[in-house]
């Protein structure tokens, strides 16, 4: 949930990144930056919820 189109960039490279590291068989550090993606997410999502108008 992309607020706009720079976040989506962001999170577009994150994930790509992720998938990187989940296939040369990093899954500890995958699991970390997938936790740190998944939380910026939430709080992307609650500040376009709450303030941004």
């Amino acid at each position: 949930m992309a607020s706009s189109k720079i976040t989506a960039i962001f999170f577009l490279l994150l994930y790509t990144v992720l998938l990187y590291l989940v296939f040369s068989m990093h899954n500890m550090l995958a699991m970390e930056l997938m936790a740190i993606g998944m939380f910026l997410e939430a709080c992307d999502g609650i500040y376009c919820n709450f303030f941004k108008h």
